[in-house]
């Protein structure tokens, strides 16, 4: 469920692009989204969740991350951020992981540099280190939206990387010694890269409704995948939600 909510409320936190219209201030609604978890005999399912987004003149609210902006033009943000990181499992999210340590939720801080253009999109770099040790970890990613329209239809293409370091990585998809058993031995990875493609399509319902659908896949890396606790190359998220705008 964590992973599934992280997906989902990330979706939508894509930057404020030059060439839409101007955002509404406060946005609700919910989301409906798929998205199976890596790890072995570990399945989600299906999740509702809500969505709350915020668009002020310095500070922000998109998706699980709140920021305040140093510097703002029309083409140009600084901001800094802080971003839940839902990843992690109980041990009794699947027979599996039985007699592992549960691996928690954090909250990462960081710094956001987003450059916008009426001709490529927003590229955004980002870094973030955790700021609760729950991993000690740090990841450094960058990110590309772009925008067109069809009718009705909006839609917004993205492709990002994100590097992980070998702390975050080893505490999400590691094996400690303690843990290891017939079948799981210890495991302890490296660092990281993990690309993603993804989609997603907006549609106007009268002046204040939206709905929105998303699909995403990401390619995991062998430092993932070779993960005893781990039986998928891949993650591929498909979410459908509906927003109103307050105001």
């Amino acid at each position: 469920m964590r992973i599934l909510t992280l997906i989902a409320l990330t979706a939508l936190a894509a930057p404020a692009l030059a060439q839409q219209p101007e955002t509404p201030r406060w946005t609700v609604g919910a989301l409906v989204l798929d998205r199976d978890a890596p790890y072995r005999d570990l399945d989600d399912g299906l999740l509702a969740v809500p969505l709350v987004r915020f668009e002020g003149e310095r500070a922000y609210l998109r998706g699980l991350r709140g920021g305040v902006r140093l510097v703002s033009s029309d083409t140009y943000e600084l901001a800094v951020f802080g971003q839940a990181r839902l990843d992690g499992y109980d041990s009794t999210d699947s027979p599996f992981l039985i007699g592992m340590s549960d691996r928690r939720a954090s909250l990462d801080l960081g710094l956001a540099s987003t450059w916008t253009s009426q001709t490529f999109g927003a590229l955004e770099l980002s870094v973030a280190a955790d700021a609760l040790d729950r991993s000690g970890g740090v990841e450094v990613a960058a990110g590309w939206t772009g925008l067109f329209r069809a009718g009705d239809w909006t839609f917004l293409p993205g492709a990002s990387v994100k590097w992980q370091d070998a702390s975050l990585v080893g505490y999400y998809y590691g094996v400690r010694g303690s843990e290891a058993i017939v079948g799981r031995p210890a495991y302890s990875p490296g660092s990281a890269v993990t690309p993603e493609l993804s989609l997603l399509a907006t549609r106007p319902l009268g002046e204040r409704w939206n709905v929105f659908a998303r699909a995403g896949h990401a390619w995991l890396p062998s430092e993932i995948t070779n993960s005893p606790i781990v039986d998928r190359n891949g993650s591929t998220s498909l979410l459908v939600g509906i927003g109103y705008a307050l105001d």
